[in-house]
Protein backbone atom coordinates (compact mmCIF):
# COMPACT_ATOMS: atom_id res chain seq x y z
CA UNK A 1 0.00 0.00 0.00
CA UNK A 2 3.11 2.28 1.06
CA UNK A 3 6.19 2.14 -1.12
CA UNK A 4 8.72 3.03 1.90
CA UNK A 5 10.78 0.99 3.97
CA UNK A 6 12.71 0.79 6.87
CA UNK A 7 15.70 1.34 4.98
CA UNK A 8 13.70 4.59 4.19
CA UNK A 9 14.23 6.35 7.49
CA UNK A 10 16.38 9.20 7.29
CA UNK A 11 17.34 10.55 11.07
CA UNK A 12 18.14 13.66 11.38
CA UNK A 13 16.52 16.26 12.30
CA UNK A 14 13.89 13.35 13.75
CA UNK A 15 13.34 10.19 11.98
CA UNK A 16 11.36 10.62 8.31
CA UNK A 17 10.76 9.17 5.30
CA UNK A 18 9.69 11.36 2.38
CA UNK A 19 8.67 9.43 -1.16
CA UNK A 20 7.99 10.63 -4.79
CA UNK A 21 5.82 7.71 -4.75
CA UNK A 22 4.07 7.33 -1.61
CA UNK A 23 1.09 4.86 -2.73
CA UNK A 24 1.21 2.12 -5.45
CA UNK A 25 0.95 4.18 -8.57
CA UNK A 26 -2.57 2.67 -9.91
CA UNK A 27 -3.97 2.63 -6.21
CA UNK A 28 -2.93 6.46 -6.42
CA UNK A 29 -4.19 7.24 -9.96
CA UNK A 30 -7.42 5.71 -8.82
CA UNK A 31 -7.42 7.64 -5.80
CA UNK A 32 -7.27 10.61 -7.70
CA UNK A 33 -9.53 10.15 -10.43
CA UNK A 34 -12.61 9.69 -7.63
CA UNK A 35 -10.83 13.01 -4.95
CA UNK A 36 -14.04 15.11 -3.94
CA UNK A 37 -14.85 18.03 -6.23
CA UNK A 38 -15.37 21.72 -5.11
CA UNK A 39 -18.79 21.61 -4.11
CA UNK A 40 -17.89 18.43 -1.55
CA UNK A 41 -15.90 20.23 -0.03
CA UNK A 42 -18.35 23.38 0.44
CA UNK A 43 -20.91 21.57 1.48
CA UNK A 44 -19.11 20.12 4.31
CA UNK A 45 -17.70 23.58 5.22
CA UNK A 46 -21.31 25.08 5.51
CA UNK A 47 -22.48 21.55 7.60
CA UNK A 48 -19.74 21.85 9.80
CA UNK A 49 -19.24 25.52 10.04
CA UNK A 50 -15.42 24.09 9.53
CA UNK A 51 -15.09 23.46 13.44
CA UNK A 52 -11.95 21.66 13.77
CA UNK A 53 -10.62 22.80 10.05
CA UNK A 54 -7.26 21.65 9.34
CA UNK A 55 -7.30 24.42 6.20
CA UNK A 56 -8.69 27.19 8.41
CA UNK A 57 -12.08 28.56 8.34
CA UNK A 58 -11.40 31.15 4.96
CA UNK A 59 -8.22 29.41 3.60
CA UNK A 60 -9.97 26.23 2.87
CA UNK A 61 -11.73 23.06 3.19
CA UNK A 62 -11.81 19.52 4.69
CA UNK A 63 -13.72 15.95 4.56
CA UNK A 64 -13.13 13.68 7.54
CA UNK A 65 -13.67 10.87 8.59
CA UNK A 66 -17.18 10.64 10.37
CA UNK A 67 -18.65 13.07 8.17
CA UNK A 68 -21.57 12.10 5.43
CA UNK A 69 -19.69 13.32 2.50
CA UNK A 70 -16.89 11.03 3.67
CA UNK A 71 -19.21 7.84 4.23
CA UNK A 72 -20.70 8.79 1.29
CA UNK A 73 -16.86 8.90 -1.23
CA UNK A 74 -16.37 5.25 0.62
CA UNK A 75 -19.94 4.03 -0.83
CA UNK A 76 -19.50 5.11 -4.07
CA UNK A 77 -15.38 4.39 -4.69
CA UNK A 78 -13.80 1.37 -4.79
CA UNK A 79 -10.72 2.78 -4.31
CA UNK A 80 -11.26 5.26 -1.85
CA UNK A 81 -12.81 2.21 0.23
CA UNK A 82 -9.74 -0.46 -0.35
CA UNK A 83 -7.52 2.72 1.15
CA UNK A 84 -9.74 3.90 4.31
CA UNK A 85 -9.80 -0.27 4.53
CA UNK A 86 -6.14 -0.48 5.37
CA UNK A 87 -5.36 3.27 6.80
CA UNK A 88 -7.95 1.84 9.87
CA UNK A 89 -6.63 -1.31 10.50
CA UNK A 90 -3.98 -2.57 12.04
CA UNK A 91 -1.44 -3.51 9.10
CA UNK A 92 -1.13 0.82 9.45
CA UNK A 93 0.00 0.34 13.04
CA UNK A 94 2.73 -2.84 12.16
CA UNK A 95 3.86 -0.68 9.12
CA UNK A 96 4.54 2.00 11.52
CA UNK A 97 6.52 -0.02 13.79
CA UNK A 98 8.52 -1.59 10.32
CA UNK A 99 9.56 2.02 9.51
CA UNK A 100 9.88 3.86 13.43
CA UNK A 101 9.50 1.43 15.99
CA UNK A 102 13.64 1.45 16.67
CA UNK A 103 12.87 4.88 17.76
CA UNK A 104 10.66 4.97 20.36
CA UNK A 105 13.67 5.36 23.06
CA UNK A 106 14.99 8.07 21.40
CA UNK A 107 11.58 10.27 20.61
CA UNK A 108 10.62 9.06 24.07
CA UNK A 109 7.07 7.69 23.08
CA UNK A 110 5.49 6.42 26.32
CA UNK A 111 3.01 4.01 24.65
CA UNK A 112 3.75 0.63 24.52
CA UNK A 113 2.54 0.26 20.75
CA UNK A 114 3.62 -3.78 20.16
CA UNK A 115 0.95 -4.42 22.71
CA UNK A 116 -1.77 -1.81 21.90
CA UNK A 117 -5.36 -2.33 20.95
CA UNK A 118 -6.44 -0.58 17.66
CA UNK A 119 -10.08 0.52 17.38
CA UNK A 120 -11.29 0.36 13.93
CA UNK A 121 -14.68 1.80 14.88
CA UNK A 122 -13.48 4.98 17.05
CA UNK A 123 -14.22 8.55 15.32
CA UNK A 124 -12.60 11.26 16.78
CA UNK A 125 -14.88 14.10 16.63
CA UNK A 126 -14.19 17.94 14.84
CA UNK A 127 -14.77 19.69 18.54
CA UNK A 128 -11.96 18.37 19.87
CA UNK A 129 -9.57 19.36 17.57
CA UNK A 130 -9.12 22.78 18.60
CA UNK A 131 -6.12 25.12 18.16
CA UNK A 132 -5.19 25.62 21.75
CA UNK A 133 -4.27 23.07 24.42
CA UNK A 134 -6.67 21.13 26.27
CA UNK A 135 -6.91 20.73 29.58
CA UNK A 136 -6.10 16.98 29.38
CA UNK A 137 -2.97 17.43 26.86
CA UNK A 138 -1.79 19.94 29.63
CA UNK A 139 -1.75 17.45 32.34
CA UNK A 140 -0.05 14.88 30.41
CA UNK A 141 2.61 17.32 29.01
CA UNK A 142 3.43 18.24 32.81
CA UNK A 143 3.23 15.12 34.25
CA UNK A 144 5.72 13.99 31.42
CA UNK A 145 7.83 16.64 32.11
CA UNK A 146 7.80 15.78 35.96
CA UNK A 147 8.71 12.35 35.65
CA UNK A 148 10.49 12.10 33.25
CA UNK A 149 11.93 8.36 32.11
CA UNK A 150 10.38 6.57 34.83
CA UNK A 151 7.32 5.88 34.15
CA UNK A 152 7.52 2.50 31.98
CA UNK A 153 5.46 1.74 28.74
CA UNK A 154 1.87 0.99 28.73
CA UNK A 155 -0.67 -0.41 26.05
CA UNK A 156 -3.20 2.13 25.12
CA UNK A 157 -6.61 2.08 22.25
CA UNK A 158 -4.99 3.24 18.82
CA UNK A 159 -7.23 4.77 15.97
CA UNK A 160 -6.42 6.41 12.60
CA UNK A 161 -7.44 9.25 11.30
CA UNK A 162 -8.13 9.71 7.46
CA UNK A 163 -8.84 13.73 6.41
CA UNK A 164 -8.82 15.06 2.96
CA UNK A 165 -7.97 18.57 2.84
CA UNK A 166 -7.48 21.01 0.17
CA UNK A 167 -5.81 24.28 1.22
CA UNK A 168 -6.24 27.91 -0.50
CA UNK A 169 -4.76 31.04 -0.63
CA UNK A 170 -3.78 32.69 2.69
CA UNK A 171 -3.26 28.83 4.23
CA UNK A 172 -0.07 28.59 5.97
CA UNK A 173 1.24 26.74 9.53
CA UNK A 174 4.20 27.88 11.42
CA UNK A 175 6.77 25.74 12.98
CA UNK A 176 4.83 22.89 15.54
CA UNK A 177 4.72 19.81 16.35
CA UNK A 178 1.26 17.70 16.02
CA UNK A 179 -1.18 17.27 18.75
CA UNK A 180 0.70 14.65 21.65
CA UNK A 181 -2.10 12.18 21.11
CA UNK A 182 -0.87 11.78 17.53
CA UNK A 183 1.36 8.48 17.51
CA UNK A 184 2.56 9.54 13.64
CA UNK A 185 1.78 11.88 10.21
CA UNK A 186 1.44 10.84 7.00
CA UNK A 187 0.98 13.33 4.33
CA UNK A 188 -0.16 12.95 0.57
CA UNK A 189 0.38 15.43 -1.49
CA UNK A 190 -2.80 15.07 -4.59
CA UNK A 191 -1.66 18.28 -6.47
CA UNK A 192 1.27 19.21 -8.25
CA UNK A 193 2.73 22.43 -7.54
CA UNK A 194 4.64 23.18 -10.78
CA UNK A 195 1.79 22.22 -13.05
CA UNK A 196 -1.02 24.49 -11.50
CA UNK A 197 1.59 27.36 -10.46
CA UNK A 198 0.34 27.36 -7.04
CA UNK A 199 2.47 29.76 -4.85
CA UNK A 200 3.59 29.26 -1.77
CA UNK A 201 2.58 26.25 0.33
CA UNK A 202 5.82 24.16 0.28
CA UNK A 203 6.08 21.97 3.52
CA UNK A 204 9.11 22.88 5.60
CA UNK A 205 10.86 20.89 8.23
CA UNK A 206 12.81 21.88 10.71
CA UNK A 207 15.44 21.42 13.01
CA UNK A 208 15.57 23.54 17.26
CA UNK A 209 18.68 25.23 16.99
CA UNK A 210 19.52 24.12 20.66
CA UNK A 211 19.71 20.73 21.97
CA UNK A 212 17.81 19.61 24.77
CA UNK A 213 15.37 17.24 26.85
CA UNK A 214 12.83 16.19 23.86
CA UNK A 215 10.26 16.03 26.48
CA UNK A 216 10.42 19.53 27.78
CA UNK A 217 11.09 21.15 24.29
CA UNK A 218 8.08 23.35 23.33
CA UNK A 219 5.44 21.75 20.85
CA UNK A 220 4.84 25.66 19.36
CA UNK A 221 8.80 26.82 19.10
CA UNK A 222 9.26 30.85 17.71
CA UNK A 223 10.53 31.01 14.56
CA UNK A 224 13.90 31.95 15.81
CA UNK A 225 14.58 28.94 18.08
CA UNK A 226 14.29 26.39 14.45
CA UNK A 227 16.09 26.88 11.25
CA UNK A 228 14.66 25.05 7.86
CA UNK A 229 16.58 21.97 6.92
CA UNK A 230 14.16 21.00 4.14
CA UNK A 231 11.47 22.77 2.12
CA UNK A 232 9.27 20.43 -0.24
CA UNK A 233 6.62 21.60 -3.07
CA UNK A 234 3.74 19.51 -3.20
CA UNK A 235 3.85 17.17 -6.11
CA UNK A 236 1.21 14.37 -6.98
CA UNK A 237 2.05 11.42 -4.83
CA UNK A 238 4.56 12.70 -3.08
CA UNK A 239 4.13 11.95 0.84
CA UNK A 240 6.12 12.73 3.78
CA UNK A 241 5.78 10.26 7.07
CA UNK A 242 7.57 10.66 10.45
CA UNK A 243 6.76 9.47 14.18
CA UNK A 244 5.99 12.69 16.41
CA UNK A 245 6.82 14.05 19.43
CA UNK A 246 8.03 17.35 20.83
CA UNK A 247 10.61 18.31 18.16
CA UNK A 248 9.12 16.79 15.28
CA UNK A 249 8.87 20.69 14.24
CA UNK A 250 7.19 21.33 10.52
CA UNK A 251 5.58 24.02 9.27
CA UNK A 252 4.09 25.32 5.69
CA UNK A 253 5.27 28.31 3.51
CA UNK A 254 1.83 30.90 2.83
CA UNK A 255 -0.04 29.82 -0.14
CA UNK A 256 -0.44 33.20 -2.18
CA UNK A 257 -1.56 32.58 -5.47
CA UNK A 258 -5.72 32.30 -5.33
CA UNK A 259 -8.10 29.50 -6.24
CA UNK A 260 -5.37 27.17 -6.61
CA UNK A 261 -6.22 23.91 -4.55
CA UNK A 262 -3.50 22.59 -2.59
CA UNK A 263 -5.24 18.91 -2.45
CA UNK A 264 -3.35 16.50 0.02
CA UNK A 265 -3.89 13.69 2.60
CA UNK A 266 -3.11 14.15 6.38
CA UNK A 267 -3.49 10.89 7.68
CA UNK A 268 -2.38 9.71 11.40
CA UNK A 269 -2.20 6.71 13.79
CA UNK A 270 -3.85 8.21 17.56
CA UNK A 271 -3.66 7.37 21.27
CA UNK A 272 -7.96 7.67 22.85
CA UNK A 273 -5.90 8.85 25.90
CA UNK A 274 -4.53 12.30 26.18
CA UNK A 275 -1.22 11.64 25.31
CA UNK A 276 1.59 9.30 24.03
CA UNK A 277 4.57 11.38 24.02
Amino acid sequence: MLQVHAGDVVADPYPHVVSETMIEPGLFARLKADFPDSSIFEKVSAETASVGSRAGKGTGFDVYRGDAAYDALIARSEAWREFDAWINSPQFVAKYQELFGSFADAMDIKADIGESVYERDYVEPREVLTEDEGFGERMFRLANQAVGGLRGRKPVQLFSRLDITRSLGGYAKPPHCDRPNRLCSLIVYFSDAEESGLQGGDLLVFKAKKEGPIRTASRHPAPDDVEVVAQLRPKANMGVFFPCCNTSYHGVTAVTSQGIPRDFLYINISGKSAGLW
